[in-house]
């Protein structure tokens, strides 16, 4: 059984490569879009500019992700007491998978979405890492099949759905190439994990606290929720992460953390990121380093643009819900100023939580103001801990 602090390190590892695949092609190609040359380049010229540059990138990180993948499993069948030859690499690189991302992701370009671009590009260094180190473990249980190896797949977070859990749930069986081709079946930002076994029990607990029996359970609840048609999307997701236990990813902070201790309104924004992240929504605090005469835009949730307005408990004043409009108003005129924009709000998120005013007033005011500002999403918080996603 492998220790959960030594699948733990092996899975810090992992994110350190994938991460660092991404953010290093999104921030590249967001440099060069900002330089004079990027300005002026056409939509083709910086589609041919983003090939290049991820194409160098993901074959560095999938060449450091096949090699970790390789030492990892020499470790897990050394301490199996399994004697093999050194492992083999696998890498996933395609030049043509890189082709066709950056002719879809192009799309963006001709619509103005410069920053949407560069991070759907760097998203496929994230996925292509992972996707090499998981096919070096299955090309080793393939080569060592005969000794007996057999290789499971292990969920390790938020992003588990329905599918993974039934494959997880089967434990060590896969060692066919039928087998193993079902198994390459990866969603996008899936983080599941391809372990090796050493044991005879398909059943066996290969990474301590993962028992298959258990995630046979869990997947029965996976469908369970998928199949109650009157659970919206946001709802089954939700009921999901209550299953695994699992909230959502954490906050990651690019505006120092420490400084909202000293803000107006700091302890609020940070219960928000936290409700929000409860909620299941990857959040990202953005820096505040957008040049003078443009807006900062607080967040990004799940990838997207969000502003985040958190109104103190005197708010309301003797204007009731006025404050909802003061602060649904400020929002819009700062999407207009972003740099890049003016763009169209992507979502709103309003907190009032530490504001007297009920749910249903709330919501009655916040639909009428998206229809009179052209909001498409707003996200409200409420007391309790009641959280309304409102979409047109």
């Amino acid at each position: 059984m492998i220790p959960r602090e030594q699948f733990d390190a092996y899975n810090e590892a992992v994110a350190n490569l994938s991460d660092g695949a991404q953010r290093e092609i999104e921030s590249g190609i967001w440099a060069w879009l900002q330089t004079d040359e990027g300005r002026a380049a056409s939509v083709a010229e910086c589609r041919e500019y983003a090939k290049s540059l991820m194409s160098g990138v993901i074959q560095n990180y999938d060449e450091a992700a096949s090699s970790l993948a390789a030492l990892w499993y020499d470790k897990q069948a050394a301490d199996a007491h399994f004697k093999l030859p050194a492992a083999v690499t696998a890498t996933t690189y395609d030049p043509k998978t890189v082709d066709e991302t950056a002719r879809y992701q192009a799309k963006k370009l001709v619509k103005g979405d410069l920053r949407g671009f560069a991070k759907y590009c760097g998203e496929l260094g994230r996925n292509d890492v992972l996707r090499s180190l998981n096919e070096t473990i299955i090309a080793n249980v393939g080569r060592d099949k005969r000794a007996g190896v057999r290789f499971a797949r292990v969920p390790t977070g938020a992003e588990t759905c329905t599918f993974c859990l039934m494959l997880a749930s089967r434990g060590a069986v896969y060692h066919t190439r039928k087998r193993a081709g079902e198994f390459r079946h990866f969603h996008r930002r899936c983080d599941c994990k391809v372990v090796p076994g050493f044991e005879d029990d398909p059943d066996a607990e290969l990474v301590e606290g993962v028992r298959p029996e258990e995630l046979r359970e869990q997947w029965a609840q996976f469908k369970n929720i998928d199949e109650d048609e009157s659970l919206t999307s946001a709802d089954k997701d939700a009921a999901k992460r209550a299953v695994l236990d699992s909230p959502g990813p954490p906050v990651v902070y690019k505006k120092p953390k420490e400084t909202f201790e000293h803000e107006r309104g700091g302890s609020y924004d940070l219960a928000a990121h936290e409700a929000l992240r409860a909620a299941g929504h990857e959040v990202v605090v953005r820096k505040e380093d957008a040049p003078e005469g443009f807006s900062n835009i607080d967040l990004l949730l799940d990838g997207k643009l969000c502003e985040l307005k958190s109104p103190t408990s005197d708010a309301s004043g003797v204007n009731g819900l006025r404050f909802i409009e003061r602060n649904i108003r400020k929002a819009v005129r700062q999407f207009e100023k972003v740099e890049g924009g003016p763009v169209r709000p992507s979502i709103v998120v309003l907190n009032c939580e530490e504001v007297p005013v009920t749910r249903e007033d709330a919501l009655k005011r916040v639909r009428l103001e998206m229809s009179w500002h052209d909001i498409d999403r707003v996200i409200l918080l409420t007391r309790g801990g009641a959280i309304d996603d409102i979409k047109k």
